[in-house]
């Protein structure tokens, strides 16, 4: 038996990805040389670390309540993965083999009951002083608004989705989906295979690969990001080295920007689609000239990684980082004209509300804030258990509604104007790490870890439609027209309309 260090580098570095802490696989992956590695990885089944050190437990606990006799010593001290175990117990000794009769004593193995995570049932958890009959100032027609409200007015189980188009082509985990804003039934894919890949949904058997290849032939190359340009004209992709390229919606390539050879986390086109913004693992962030493919500026932005960007306009861009702060920057001014404090660790995601008004913000410390260039911190929203990982606003100018993802497990709707919690959304039994309003929000597209796609009516808070993957959901966008797009880490894409289905 050989145990490689590339081989424990690589099982971390799967748990990261799979356990939802994308940034930490990336510093991890980077600082490990992973990359680097000659020897190509396998598509190793989720959970594999979880598994080998459960097995690793159990042989601890074997090993330690085994006595030279063949007798296992009965105990009821915890036996944990990290501490010094001290046995409690000790008066009574038996061969192991032996039968004992069912229901004289628990199912232990050397008398110590193993510990193993229990999945908690959960329940739909009611917002504090919240009126049932209330609802969400967000218009749907009348008959939509009487068939979501029911007989009795209480929320409905959602009908699973019966069939669902599965989209073949990458061969490693699929991290990243997005819709061509120009043409509706045109979607691009981001995987871990160091492609992304253009499919045209009248023809989904076919896929336009878009290769960013490694230094070396035996490197892998993960896509970080993907984001078209709000015209739907052209498609930027980033990877893991640093690789940041432009295409057409056909597969064209039609530039290669200078290469960095530092991880990219984030991209972002401004309103025009004339610069970029990337964000990078350095704590830097560089401006891009798609006019002539050079590099307009870099800033400094932060003194750890970089976690996310995004534009206001077409000249100011806010970001945030592992340093626990957000900047907002503007071109080629080489300070930042803002800066907002008030998280207590990273800060994952930042999203500008659609009339430019406020900044969202979404962070490990479980909160959700809402700042304003005027009024510095306008709203801070406390209620998940865990770290929020995303925060969308709800496509409307004339609202200031916001959903937030979090570790917990659950998915909550914010009104700024209220200053209050309005939905939880609570069918989720492992931690939700991504999330899309409907063009016309009216619905939420909720995805997870447990392997489901959850849609759900913002109205009245129902939950309309629910789909089961064959895997882990990494990212779910919904198109202009209706259907929802699920990347997923069986490195397949899943196509479903959740309104027809």
């Amino acid at each position: 038996m050989v145990l490689k260090s590339d081989d424990v580098n690589y099982l971390v570095y799967r748990y990261l990805r799979e356990s939802g802490f994308l940034h930490a696989s990336y510093i991890f992956q980077f600082e490990s040389q992973l990359h680097k590695n000659e020897q190509e990885q396998p598509n190793v089944e989720p959970g594999s670390l979880i598994r080998v050190l459960q097995k690793g437990l159990q042989y601890m606990d074997v090993e330690t309540h085994l006595n030279e006799d063949g007798t296992a010593r009965l105990c009821t001290a915890p036996f944990s993965l990290v501490g010094k175990h001290v046995c409690s117990v000790h008066t009574e000794t038996r061969k192991l083999g032996d039968k004992t009769p069912r229901g004289t004593e628990p199912s232990t193995h050397g008398g110590h009951t193993l510990v193993h995570d229990a999945k908690e049932k959960r329940v739909a958890r009611p917002v504090e002083n919240e009126d049932e009959s209330e609802h969400m100032d967000v218009d749907v027609p009348d008959a939509e608004r009487d068939a979501n409200r029911g007989d009795s007015g209480k929320r409905r189980r959602g009908r699973m989705v019966e069939a669902a188009q599965m989209l073949h082509g990458h061969t490693a985990p699929v991290f990243l989906c997005a819709w061509c804003p120009g043409q509706p039934s045109v979607l691009a894919t981001g995987a871990g295979d160091g492609t992304a890949r253009i499919w045209d949904m009248a023809h989904p058997t076919d896929s336009t690969v878009l290769r960013h290849d490694a230094t070396d032939a035996t490197t892998r190359v993960d896509i970080t990001s993907i984001a078209w340009n709000e015209q739907g004209t052209l498609l930027a992709t980033a990877s893991f080295n640093g690789q940041l390229r432009v295409w057409t919606t056909l597969g064209e390539q039609r530039q290669v920007l200078r290469q960095r050879r530092v991880p990219i986390i984030a991209l972002r086109w401004n309103r025009k689609g004339t610069l970029l913004a990337t964000a990078y693992l350095d704590g830097s962030i560089a401006l891009w000239d798609t006019s002539n493919g050079q590099q307009r500026h870099e800033f400094r932005a932060h003194s750890g990684c970089v976690l996310d960007v995004d534009w206001l306009d077409n000249t100011t861009f806010a970001s945030s980082g592992s340093d626990k702060v957000i900047r907002v920057w503007r071109d080629f001014d080489p300070q930042p004209i803002k800066t907002f404090s008030g998280h207590k660790s990273d800060i994952n995601c930042v999203k500008w509300h659609p009339g430019g008004k406020y900044l969202a913000s979404a962070s490990d410390d479980g909160s959700v804030k809402v700042w304003s260039m005027t009024e510095s911190l306008v709203c801070d929203f406390v209620g998940h258990a865990q770290q929020v990982f995303l925060v969308k606003w709800l496509p409307r100018s004339d609202k200031a509604i916001l959903a937030s993802a979090s570790f917990d497990g659950t998915v909550r709707v914010w009104d700024v104007h209220a200053n209050s919690c309005t939905r939880v959304f609570d069918a989720h039994t492992k931690p939700v790490d991504c999330l899309a309003f409907s063009s016309d929000g009216r619905h939420l597209a909720t995805g997870s870890f447990d392997r489901k796609v959850c849609v759900w009516s913002i109205k009245d808070g129902s939950l309309l439609k629910s789909f089961t993957a064959d895997d882990v959901v990494h990212d779910v966008q919904w198109a202009p027209k209706g259907r929802i797009a699920v990347a997923l880490a069986s490195s397949h894409v899943a196509v479903f309309d959740p309104l027809l289905s």
